[in-house]
């Protein structure tokens, strides 16, 4: 089976020097925003860092790390959970999991020096969502008493959500050359929604710490002073060559727009999952102390609702606006909607329709007129007068589409050479689609929409046999919409002789 490293890949710079005040420095005096440090444990100095580790499941490799769920209330044996990221159990969008059978295992004490490795079975995926935040929680196949007899130490959890500021520690298992733990420094950055294709995280924390790569996704965030969990590791810019909003390339507003700025890193906070656990295991349902219910799921077409669309102008001259035109099932019996421009408000109760019955569901109401960006928020609610309570609005789905310009499409930029060779340019927009044929110059009609070949890309080369012909193309931008035909003479000559008209 190939192997899948995951993290999905989108300033405060302080010095790095450390206060004596903040107490104990978990960073081993490692200069924020500075190169990363694996990690050796042969000696013991890194004991409190043996329940990081390697998290394999059969959506690829991740890191988890195990929590401290220990209650003197509770009745052993107890059981093992381990946080995640939520892409690192299933990439699926708009459907929350509870208590769901899982197949993979789990490898602490994952130093440099200490293989091999302690391993254990996964059992269940004990909560898990993409929708809002990006965290699951998963129950090991062991109990948490065995793990603490074995030597491995669980991890404890913030019960405060980290300021802007906070000095932090990533640790976790990114693929480099040495493929285990290692260390990186740096500090909490002013954080807000994003955006990665289909999927919106809302409940956001940002930093800049080196290194962080494939395999790292469902690494803790650490607050660099006490060792606590305050978030967990989700996506990042890794490369700048991804179209922005799309996948690998998490975007987030910035001065108006929503921007893909490279060396983000991005996670989501975890201190409302403290109230979570009584005596030992994880709440199955809604609580006053934890917000991770009630939850509900929604299955639609995968590439709906279309992600780009145009506002355009009627024949009178009004706005055209687009609808939502979104069709979907969802798993309770009725539902709520609401258009929002920032994803943020999803979570937020007023503006949300009346509870609608969620037979034939079918949203079509208008996005909006202006270019940008638009989210529709949907609740699944259980009975007509359920109201949008904080656990629900928590889980809110939040489906992005982006309205574009209302200009016309360009139409292909094409590069041709001796023989002929065709292809796109450098310089051709990403993201596009184009349809193309070819034929005798005098018989083959550009306008003609008929016998075009759809294809992701143009590259052909021609043989000198076929030709002299005439080649038609058109370009279809990322919202579908089509530029004018372009038409271009070929003969079997060098370049400068090739004639282009529009």
């Amino acid at each position: 089976m190939k192997t899948i490293y995951l993290l999905l890949g989108g300033l405060l710079c302080l010095s790095g020097a450390l206060s004596v005040a903040h107490g104990k420095d978990y960073g081993e005096g490692v200069q924020n925003f500075t190169d990363s440090k694996i990690l050796n444990n042969k000696d013991g100095s890194h004991d409190h860092w043996q329940g990081i580790g390697r998290l394999y499941t059969m959506n690829g490799r991740c890191t988890a790390a195990l929590l401290d769920t220990q209650d003197v209330t509770g009745s052993p044996p107890t059981p093992a959970y381990v946080l995640t990221a939520g892409h690192c159990t299933e990439l699926t969008n708009a459907n929350i999991v509870t208590n769901k059978p899982i197949q993979g295992f789990m490898q602490f004490n994952y130093f440099a020096d200490t293989a091999p490795y302690l391993t254990y079975p996964l059992k269940k995926i004990a909560w898990r969502s993409v929708q809002g935040v990006d965290i699951a929680v998963i129950e090991l196949d062991v109990s948490l008493q065995t793990l603490l007899k074995e030597g491995i130490r669980p991890l404890g959890l913030a019960t405060e959500r980290p300021v802007d500021g906070t000095d932090v520690l990533i640790v976790g298992a990114p693929v480099h050359e040495q493929d285990t733990l290692r260390l990186a420094a740096c500090t909490l950055q002013p954080a807000q929604e994003i955006v990665e294709g289909r999927w919106v995280w809302r409940n956001t924390l940002m930093t800049r710490c080196k290194d962080i790569k494939g395999g790292g996704s469902g690494s803790p965030l650490l607050d660099r002073h006490t060792n606590q969990i305050i978030g967990v590791i989700g996506t990042g810019n890794l490369t700048a060559q991804a179209y922005p909003c799309e996948q690998h390339a998490p975007c987030t507003p910035d001065g108006g727009h929503y921007k893909a700025i490279l060396g983000n890193i991005y996670g989501n906070a975890t201190n409302y999952l403290s109230g979570c656990f009584v005596q030992g295991r994880l709440v199955q349902g809604a609580t006053s102390f934890c917000p991770l219910y009630p939850v509900f799921s929604v299955s639609a077409p995968a590439d709906s609702p279309q992600r780009y669309r145009r506002a355009g102008k009627k024949a009178n001259g009004s706005a055209d606006i687009p609808n939502w035109n979104y069709k979907f099932s969802i798993d309770t019996p009725f539902y709520r909607h609401k258009t929002v421009q920032t994803a943020k408000d999803c979570q937020q109760g007023p503006g949300y329709s009346q509870t609608i019955s969620a037979k034939n569901a079918f949203i079509n109401t208008a996005i909006g007129d202006q270019p940008g960006l638009y989210f529709l928020c949907i609740l699944g609610v259980g009975s007509a007068d359920q109201r949008p309570e904080e656990g629900l609005t928590n889980n809110a789905l939040s489906l992005p589409v982006e309205i574009l310009e209302n200009a016309p499409t360009a139409q292909p930029e094409l590069m041709f050479t001796t023989g002929v060779q065709v292809s796109t340019t450098k310089n051709e927009q990403p993201h596009r689609t184009y349809a193309y044929k070819f034929g005798p110059t005098g018989e083959t009609d550009c306008s003609d929409k008929s016998d075009y070949d759809t294809s992701e890309d143009i590259y052909a080369w021609l043989e000198n046999s076929h030709l002299p012909g005439k080649l038609c193309t058109i370009a279809y931008d990322i919202s579908k919409q089509a530029s004018e035909p372009r038409m271009d003479i070929l003969n079997p000559t060098p370049l400068r002789d090739v004639q282009h008209s529009p």
